[in-house]
């Protein structure tokens, strides 16, 4: 009977046994702000991204070329996220032809993309169908749409979580013409 109550009296060895409790949950915690914060830190890399990209190639007439070299310029901004095999660009310009407030009258003119991307928008020559925000391009303007997509992998829950296609998109008014055609190389 006294060896019981000895062996309730003491305590060495309940830290130990605590943390060995708790290190797993710590474990798993620790990996999920890491896991949520590459998250967060690759979304806010797109939206930079897109933005930079759509407000670089409306700043002035541009040549295809240019347009494909500034759009390669993401696999700089997006670091430490690889870029080549997980994502992708694509750049339209949406017009309206001639002088009317019929939106049915919008078309893709032109469209330049890396890594094989394929619009949202639809293909040259067709009407853009989901326009970002419902967008209507009236009376012979014209606007550029840049769109990244992004296939994200979890790092550290490969397992639990499936990948998650990413989408940002901007939308920018041509500073200098309409851009209706690209630059003759």
């Amino acid at each position: 009977m006294r060896q019981l109550s000895n062996f309730f009296r003491k305590n060495r060895g309940s830290v130990l046994i605590e943390f060995a409790v708790v290190l797993p949950l710590i474990i798993v915690l620790c990996a999920g702000v890491f896991e949520l914060m590459m998250f967060a830190l690759l979304n806010n890399k797109l939206t930079r991204t897109v933005g930079v990209l759509g407000d670089a190639i409306t700043r002035d007439d541009i040549k295809r070329s240019e347009i494909t070299s500034l759009l390669n310029t993401a696999r700089t901004f997006l670091k430490p996220f690889e870029f080549n095999s997980a994502g992708s660009i694509v750049v339209s310009q949406v017009r309206n032809d001639g002088l009317t407030t019929d939106p049915s009258k919008m078309v893709i003119s032109w469209q330049v993309n890396i890594n094989g991307a394929a619009s949202r928008l639809g293909t040259v020559g067709a009407r853009p169908a989901n326009m970002p925000n419902s967008l209507t391009i009236l009376n012979d303007q014209a606007v550029v749409i840049t769109e990244v997509f992004y296939n994200y992998q979890p790092i550290v829950f490969k397992g639990f979580y499936s990948n998650k296609r990413l989408y940002h998109v901007s939308t920018f008014v041509p500073r200098v013409g309409s851009m209706t055609s690209l630059k003759a190389e």
